[in-house]
């Protein structure tokens, strides 16, 4: 059977699952056209039981990154309750707000154990105004540094929120599909195009910093545009 990332998470599904792993969900590139096998990373999130122990995420993570011979497994625990609640417990819900996980959670592919409904968590959905309003308040911790982020990442970081924001923008006006960086340029109106093109470019260069800085006036104006629409 081939080592598939399927294959890897419903082997480790069996291996955790009595240790309070509940399902397994991949998200993220890998279910988009921008996905690039041995560049791109590999992203799933494990819903797990209340009382298992955080510290067995990053175990579950290596593991994935064995087994599967991909580096860039990545691996988050998300707890049901952040979902009902809103209230962070784990790591995921730390870095992607809970009512944001909720957008993006039709577009996550389901691969073992429990299949979860939109209708299994009580949060109440955001428009585009809130959803907006989260991610420039992460620009502006990222700023201040309140919002943590990887020595040399912080363009990275930076550049993926403001893809989002246009993200964001573009499902308001009724563009439906999953998050990609060539689905939010194709959909791109003309105030969002060149920022958009400016945000691929960058990650097209393995998200060099000087090609991020080639525009960091743009992303400025287009922040201060955002700013004073969604005050």
């Amino acid at each position: 059977m081939k080592n598939t990332p399927e294959n890897v998470l419903k082997e480790i599904f069996e291996e955790y699952k009595d240790q309070g792993l509940v399902s397994l969900y991949l998200y993220g590139s890998i279910l988009t056209p921008d996905y690039k096998e041995g560049e791109s990373d590999i992203d799933s999130i494990g819903f797990v039981s209340e009382n298992m122990s955080l510290a067995l995420e990053n175990e579950i993570k290596n593991k994935l990154c064995e087994k599967s011979g991909f580096d860039k497994f990545g691996f988050r625990f998300l707890y049901k309750s952040e979902l009902d609640t809103g209230t962070v417990k784990g790591n995921l819900g730390s870095f992607i707000h809970p009512q944001l996980l909720l957008l993006d959670f039709p577009y996550w592919k389901h691969v073992a154990g429990k299949i979860f409904l939109r209708s299994d968590f009580s949060l109440k959905d955001i428009g585009t105004a809130e959803a907006v309003k989260i991610r420039l308040d992460h620009l502006v911790r990222m700023e201040n540094g309140s919002f943590k982020t990887h020595p040399g990442e912080k363009h990275i970081l930076f550049s993926k929120v403001l893809a989002r924001i246009i993200y964001h923008l573009q499902q308001g006006r009724g563009k439906k599909g999953a998050f990609s960086y060539s689905w939010v340029l194709e959909n791109s109106n003309e105030e969002e195009k060149a920022i958009a093109q400016a945000i691929l470019n960058c990650k097209k260069s393995k998200w060099d910093e000087a090609v991020f800085e080639e525009n960091l006036a743009l992303y400025s104006s287009y922040i201060d545009t955002l700013n004073a629409r969604f005050a």
